[in-house]
């Protein structure tokens, strides 16, 4: 049975584009992958609470950063400022040097690599599609990917590259395993970007995911929204947002030695009496 997508789209909806977001960048940008955050704040549309509050925070390109908060404490709000879905009132983000409130939202998007939490497949379309939708990657390429993403063999059986996706022919982990096959055969930019993607799958799944982050992105710069906070505990940086600030920013050794928010959030009662103490 073949599935046909259809997207359609009201005439009534006005352009998110702006008249002066015309600039393309380089088509190897972002080359390095350093971000700085200066002083933003930024708001949903049609709401008076800032959901960032004069946000200012460095970046270093190549760097692993993973993002954490309590519920609705403006992280997603953070990394979706990335991708301009959220508008800033003031302040700049700058990109390998770029202002990206000067460039074309569609190409700003093309370049930022991003797995979501809710892993997105095309169905009735091949796997090769769903992990290659430029149709420009060698097939090689691609199942290396999956080979690594242990894919490679459920994907033979089905037929190959060709075999076509159903909304049933992969569980969910499956299916974010193959989201992050995508992101690995991607060429654009150093940056890849992590929205608890790992909050609903399976911990064999997630340890995986874990170890590609760390092979595959070794040196791009990794920025982790995360659900399990043990995903990031060995990552470069962590940074802590509440109310839409930076509540505390370091190295995660020193933020738990510090016992601050980090330490607070890590050891949470609710999230378990019975954990071993972590060894760092």
């Amino acid at each position: 049975m073949a599935y046909v997508v259809t997207i359609t789209y009201p005439s009534t909806i006005e352009s998110e584009h702006l008249a002066d977001e015309t600039a393309v960048p380089p088509p190897d940008w972002p080359a390095r992958g350093a971000i700085e955050f200066s002083n933003v704040v930024a708001s949903y549309k049609n709401s008076s609470t800032r959901a960032l509050d004069h946000i200012s925070l460095s970046i270093k390109a190549g760097t692993k950063v993973g993002i954490c908060g309590r519920s609705g404490s403006g992280k997603s709000s953070l990394v979706s400022s990335l991708f301009r879905l959220i508008e800033l009132t003031s302040g700049t983000i700058n990109i390998d040097g770029l202002d990206i409130s000067l460039l074309a939202r569609n190409h700003l998007r093309a370049q930022l690599n991003c797995i979501p939490q809710e892993p997105f497949l095309l169905p009735g379309c091949s796997v090769r599609l769903n992990v290659d939708p430029g149709m420009s990657i060698h097939d090689d390429i691609i199942i290396d990917a999956l080979k690594k993403v242990q894919l490679w063999d459920p994907v033979r059986e089905l037929g190959g590259l060709d075999a076509t996706i159903t909304p049933d022919t992969f569980s969910p982990g499956q299916k974010q395993l193959l989201c992050f096959a995508r992101a690995m055969v991607r060429p654009e930019g150093k940056i890849l970007v992590l929205d608890e993607a790992t909050s609903s799958i399976d911990t064999k799944t997630d340890d995986l995911i874990q170890s590609l982050i760390r092979s595959e992105f070794a040196d791009h710069t990794v920025i982790a929204i995360a659900h399990r906070l043990e995903t990031i505990i060995d990552f470069d940086e962590i940074i802590v947002v509440d109310a839409g600030r930076v509540e505390e920013q370091g190295p995660p050794a020193v933020l738990l030695e510090r016992g601050g928010a980090f330490a607070e959030l890590y050891w949470d009662k609710d999230r378990g009496s019975d954990r071993a103490p972590l060894r760092l």
